[in-house]
């Protein structure tokens, strides 16, 4: 449902980029309507949109931030006339004025960009620190394969040498069995040697006998 909402604005609402901050919430809300300074130092508005956006307009535009403080809010709503076709500022004649009140207002955007810009420099150092801190991460994750690396290779040097020295050992151990051996089969071989001479003697006077 469309209605109309005329406003009245006291506090430090002039001379601060009011009225521009209050032309942008209404062109975001599609309000229609215009704001003006009054001369007691009030700031009026009229607008006309659906319910819904008005009350989220006068909402909005009760402000605490430097350089504006919204001390009150008069509101009066009345049926829409359907007469506006846009938002309009309506400025003074004083061409002066309106240049310092213009001024005020980039001030104001300026401030807004710098707490934005600062907020996202935040954002960006916590994101840096936490890339950092998964690199440190890593590179700890990285130490401790190359730790067990190390670890592996000592086992391997280590089975190597136990692989030798037990290779060694049974070639010794061959070699003592080896000697062995030979020395039993020559030991062998000098008594069969002994008992067939003995044979060919005990035959001999066999013969000489008969």
């Amino acid at each position: 449902m469309k209605k109309r909402a005329e406003i009245i604005l006291k506090g430090r609402v002039q001379k601060a980029g009011f009225r521009d901050y209050i032309d942008e919430i209404a062109f975001n809300l599609n309000l229609m309507g215009w704001v003006k300074n009054l001369d007691n130092g009030t700031v009026k508005v009229v607008c006309e949109g659906s319910s819904k956006d008005i009350e989220k307009f006068v909402d909005k535009i009760k402000i605490h931030e430097y350089p504006i403080r919204v001390e009150d809010a008069e509101v009066e709503y009345l049926p829409s006339t359907g007469e506006f076709n846009d938002f309009t500022i309506i400025r003074e004649d004083d061409i002066v004025y309106a240049t310092y009140e213009r001024m005020d207002a980039a001030g104001r955007y300026m401030r807004e960009m710098n707490q934005n810009l600062g907020g996202k420099l935040d954002i960006m150092i916590d994101k840096q620190d936490s890339m950092l801190t998964k690199q440190d991460s890593m590179l700890g994750k990285t130490d401790g394969i190359l730790k067990k690396q190390d670890g592996m290779l000592h086992k391997q040097d280590a089975l190597q040498n136990t692989v030798e020295n037990g290779f060694l050992g049974v070639k010794e151990e061959i070699r003592l069995q080896r000697d062995d051996f030979r020395e039993l089969f020559m030991h062998e071989v000098t008594e069969l040697r002994s008992e067939i001479t003995e044979i060919k003697a005990t035959l001999a006077k066999m013969q000489a006998a008969g």
